[in-house]
């Protein structure tokens, strides 16, 4: 299928849902501000009008912005026009916690660098999603007094929104694509244009959705620099929080035991460890246990609490290529020192072969129309919560064999049934679905058999 016919198939199933990937890089609205790009094309999704120029388009947004969303060096000024009692709109990640010891409601505003802000009870009961790790849109701020102390109050919310994918939707769509075109439309919602990837790395690519619509899904990708790794992570969904490098603490992953604010793995869908090579665990031994029994269980403890979560892990990390493969076997080694251990490894469900993925080129971005990004992310992040009643995907056979093997094997093959819209009666579903379930496991257990060859065997045991 050509560029045209993929465009056309992509607008006539989705309409109103759907934004020219082209045109949304054309514009380089994130050169303006750093703003993820369900940020940017909800923006212009916003501003476009038929008839509108370009030029046009992008001085709209950008002089949007510039007034409700402030550079870091404009934030004293907003507390200034704050001070003197006025109202000011922002456009931010909001996100809300409750100080229950103190009976108070807070909300972080990050253009601000606001932590301690507060937020009115009608604002978090018309918009739950602030207390779902936070939720990009339009704030209206006030100061107000409180005893002897003034503070700034969320006092209206609107969320940032393109409209939802009903699944009902989704699936009535799907009968008009065959899988190599649903993976086309994958790719490009993405950010990818597919006629710049082979099929196996197509293949591949989309491999890296997989943790966004299964829950408790633990995965890595190593591969060389300039793979886009992270893009799709930082830029698709807000329920993901990437971490890139540098120092992490268990208070930051699990919980504060002073404050006793949930951490990282508590809040969002999916964890991602960006340039996991180089990520420095501050007690690290109190973080590896910690790891294990969340990575085998979806709960951990910190003190006397307990916290499940179905949060999902996916470790990033570049390692050197030779002649297009890894440039050793036990390419693990190439993560620090904790990820050696082959307990913690045999609790990772899959790895995906980052170097059958190749750089990221302008004939790589997407060149016509996809999904826009924060109803993509959406419908992502529903994939992890619907049942089989209302989306009837996700099915797997019964398998027999390792136990931690047919765990990983079914937890994959049930996140590529929803990804690709196919069940076990289905002719592709082998070929999309198992066959792939069952290579990603593969190479968890060939790294298992490098740390220690006594104990795991290559073979994945899995029928």
């Amino acid at each position: 299928m050509n560029k045209e016919e993929l465009d056309n198939k992509i607008r006539e199933n989705f309409s109103e849902l759907t934004i020219d990937k082209a045109l949304v890089r054309q514009l380089k609205i994130r050169e303006k501000r750093t703003i993820p790009s369900f940020v940017e094309e909800w923006l212009i999704s916003r501003f476009q009008e038929t008839g509108k120029s370009n030029t046009d388009v992008y001085n709209d947004i950008t002089s949007f912005m510039s007034k409700h969303l402030p550079a870091k060096t404009e934030k004293e000024k907003i507390k200034y026009q704050l001070q003197r009692s006025d109202e000011v709109v922002l456009l931010d990640r909001f996100d809300a916690r409750i100080d229950i010891k103190n009976d108070r409601k807070l909300i972080t505003i990050p253009c601000l660098d606001e932590r301690n802000a507060h937020v009115s009870h009608e604002v978090l009961e018309q918009n739950s999603s602030l207390l779902e790790g936070g939720q990009w849109g339009a704030g209206r701020l006030a100061v107000r007094d409180e005893g002897k102390d003034k503070i700034i109050e969320l006092i209206e919310f609107h969320p940032m929104q393109s409209g939802t994918v009903r699944l009902e939707q989704l699936i009535h769509a799907r009968k008009e694509f065959t899988t190599r075109e649903w993976i086309g439309l994958l790719m490009r919602t993405m950010g990818y244009e597919p006629s710049a990837y082979t099929e196996e790395q197509q293949n591949n690519v989309i491999l890296r959705l997989l943790p966004l619509v299964q829950n408790n899904l633990n995965m890595m990708e190593l591969a060389p620099k300039g793979t886009g790794k992270s893009f799709i992570y930082s830029n698709l969904s807000r329920y993901v929080w990437l971490n890139s490098g540098g120092a992490l603490t268990q208070a930051q992953l699990f919980m504060n035991l002073s404050t006793k604010e949930v951490g990282l793995i508590g809040k969002y869908d999916l964890l991602v460890l960006d340039e996991g090579q180089s990520i420095n665990f501050k007690g690290a031994d109190d973080i590896h246990a910690k790891f294990k029994d969340f990575l085998e269980s979806g709960q951990y403890s910190i003190g006397q609490e307990k916290v499940t979560s179905e949060c999902g892990l996916i470790v990033l990390a570049n390692i050197d290529l030779y002649d297009g493969q890894p440039r050793q076997t036990d390419y693990i080694k190439n993560l620090p020192e904790m990820f050696h251990d082959d307990a913690l490894i045999d609790r990772f469900h899959g790895i995906i072969p980052g170097w059958k993925i190749p750089r990221f080129t302008t004939e790589s971005a997407a060149q016509g129309y996809g999904i826009k990004a924060d109803v993509f992310g959406q419908f992502l992040h529903q994939l992890r919560l619907v049942s089989h009643v209302e989306f009837p995907y996700g099915q797997v056979p019964d398998l027999k064999g390792d136990s931690r093997d047919v765990t990983a094997v079914t937890r994959l093959a049930s996140a590529l049934s929803k990804l690709l819209l196919l069940n076990p009666e289905d002719a592709d579903y082998e070929e999309y679905v198992m066959a792939p379930a069952k290579d990603l496991r593969q190479r968890v257990r060939g790294q298992l058999a490098e740390l220690n060859p006594h104990e795991f065997g290559a073979a994945l045991k899995v029928k």
